[in-house]
């Protein structure tokens, strides 16, 4: 490889370290369960780890890896649990780990909804940003992740834009409504049958075909009650998930309509010659 090759290839490299250096630098740290409710424990450790998964997928941001955050837990002989809490091991840890941001949350109820609270230091001037995000249940912890990410980049680069809700997935309606439908046709079918066969039945004179048509009568007078029945149960599920499916239960949403009046407000902004500033705000 000649000497050009190797400039060019400095050069990229050099680039990509400058522009790598511009990323701002989060840790995020484990979860706290404020619910005293030992089965949301799990949920609450594993939180963390999808949050910081859904952060990694940004280009715009450098996550910090566990095992470091660890080490310099250990080093400090930090317990991890007491810097949700304590600001200043949490710009100390920042410091050590060379963070600009570090994430802290909670998980708690909010009437029937799970809520992540989540507080992000800036390790330079000790500034805090909150952000939240509620569920149904702790089955939809992947969803809130990332809307809680989606929302969290935001703010630290002012990329994208901020997401209010999140759809889940409802019940398979569309499976039911087309099994009610085949039990329909199928009830329908075997009513139709069962009073044919009876009516030849009772029609015949030949008696050789008279015990087979009587045959024939009773299985589909037996068959035609049990699929009217199916059918039945069939349409009452398929309209209690349509129903339940339009809840707004099945909404992952980044503010649960509880919002407490904030007197001061800061947060992170971009001019339009992308330079990055503090923008405060105060509500009157």
């Amino acid at each position: 490889m000649n000497v050009r090759c190797w400039l060019v290839l400095l050069t990229v490299s050099m680039q990509a370290w400058v522009y790598s250096q511009d990323k701002p630098v989060v840790a995020v740290l484990d979860f706290k369960n404020t619910t005293g409710k030992f089965f949301l424990d799990e949920m609450a450790r594993g939180f963390s780890s999808q949050l910081k998964t859904e952060l990694s997928q940004e280009h715009s941001l450098v996550i910090v890896e566990r095992q470091k955050i660890e080490d310099i837990l250990k080093e400090q002989d930090f317990v991890l649990s007491d810097l949700s809490s304590d600001k200043d091991k949490q710009t100390k840890v920042g410091d050590l780990l060379g963070a600009d941001y570090v994430i802290t949350g909670d998980l708690s109820e909010s009437g029937e909804l799970i809520r992540v609270d989540v507080a992000i230091t800036r390790i330079s001037t000790g500034q805090v940003i909150g952000e939240k995000v509620s569920g149904p249940s702790k089955s939809s912890s992947h969803v809130m992740a990332r809307l809680l990410a989606n929302n969290i980049v935001f703010q630290l680069t002012g990329n994208g834009r901020r997401i209010e809700s999140i759809k889940l997935k409802g019940s398979p309606t569309t499976a039911w409504l087309t099994a009610t439908g085949v039990l329909t046709l199928g009830s329908l079918v075997a009513w139709n049958n069962a009073q044919k066969y009876r009516t030849d039945y009772q029609h015949t004179t030949d008696f050789s075909k008279m015990q087979d048509t009587y045959k024939r009568a009773n299985r589909w007078h037996k068959a035609a009650p049990g699929l009217t029945v199916a059918a039945g149960v069939a349409a009452v599920t398929w309209v209690y998930l349509f129903i339940k499916n339009r809840s707004s239960n099945l909404e992952v949403l980044a503010d649960d309509g509880n919002r407490s009046v904030d007197h001061l407000v800061i947060q992170p902004m971009l001019d339009s010659d992308g330079q990055r500033g503090i923008q405060l705000s105060i509500p009157f």
